[in-house]
């Protein structure tokens, strides 16, 4: 097929675009890696993307197809962006569950939590071919209903030996974890609908909010529960969890925040609250920063810090 979609983004580029510098001809991110604490300049397009995040092989359809339908639900969030950008409000209506199903799109649908249920998966595989293994009667079963599918398997004590050797990989084909990642975001929007939203717009002259590679951060804001018997303690944030507060910067000038005690509302945020949120994000980034120049700063234990503290 013609002009199939390879370089799939997990970060849209319209979203990208709203931490560009303004005073720029070019459209170029300021991008910091983390990992080896170097930065270097690029256009959106060849961040926040992976090729073929998004292939599906399904017989009769393009397999860029899901690709293409994000791209159509993408433009209709950039059109509410935009909104909140020029009207510096927050939506109302559909418009805001637009908004927050971006948000449940940021948090479900990246490397990161593909890994995280990838290596669940694995998990639970592994551990059900031990219990399979467990016995020879218990093999015996399983042998003989896959023969009589028409599949070969091996002896016991060759699948036996195979498995407690570990000493193998299992691997997934396109398209099987996005089906998973599609259905999750609709449990995360439904979750997120129970917070109150609230917009803070950057002071002038307070600097700019960051972005990221995974740029929703999850924190706790109240002591998590320290009872072992307490349902929601499970030691990192969850979405559900009353004490904990949600940010997602909307561009260089706004950022998102969720909460379920404070009422909706919209307010200025002066240069430790901006650098408060900055460390949210860099803290939750997989890898990678991006930002409009590397003139902004980010706190440290109550310690206001700048770039400087992130490269070489």
């Amino acid at each position: 097929m013609n002009n199939i979609s390879r370089n799939h983004h997990y970060i849209p580029q319209f979203y990208l675009r709203g931490f560009l510098d303004p005073s720029c001809s070019k459209e170029q991110l300021c991008v910091i890696d983390k990992i080896k604490r170097q930065h270097f300049a690029t256009s959106p397009r060849n961040v926040g993307s992976q090729r073929d995040f998004n292939r599906v092989d399904i017989p009769g359809k393009r397999t860029d197809a899901v690709e293409k339908l994000l791209a159509e639900i993408e433009r209709e969030i950039a059109r509410v962006l935009k909104y909140v950008e020029e009207s510096a409000t927050l939506p109302e209506d559909t418009d805001i569950d637009t908004l927050l199903y971006f948000v449940a799109l940021l948090y479900g649908h990246n490397p990161q939590f593909r890994n995280n249920l990838s290596s669940f998966e694995t998990t639970v595989h592994r551990q059900m071919s031990k219990v399979l293994l467990s016995s020879p009667e218990s093999y015996e079963s399983y042998s003989q209903q896959e023969r009589e599918a028409g599949r070969e398997v091996p002896e016991y004590e060759e699948a036996k030996q195979f498995v407690e050797g570990g000493n193998f990989d299992i691997r997934y084909g396109y398209g099987h974890h996005l089906r998973y990642e599609l259905q999750a975001i609709n449990r995360i929007l439904s979750l997120l609908c129970h917070r109150e939203w609230s917009l803070f717009i950057a002071e002038e002259g307070a600097g700019d909010f960051v972005c990221s590679d995974h740029p929703v951060a999850l924190v706790w804001i109240e002591d998590p529960p320290q009872n072992p018997d307490h349902p929601y303690n499970i030691g990192d944030p969850g979405l559900a969890q009353s004490g904990t507060e949600m940010t997602i910067p909307l561009n260089r000038r706004m950022v998102l925040v969720g909460s379920f005690k404070i009422p909706s509302y919209v307010s200025t945020v002066g240069e430790k609250g901006i650098a408060d949120v900055n460390d949210r994000t860099i803290r939750c980034a997989a890898k990678q920063i991006y930002c409009s120049n590397l003139d902004f700063k980010f706190l440290d234990d109550e310690d206001i810090k700048s770039e400087k503290d992130l490269v070489d």
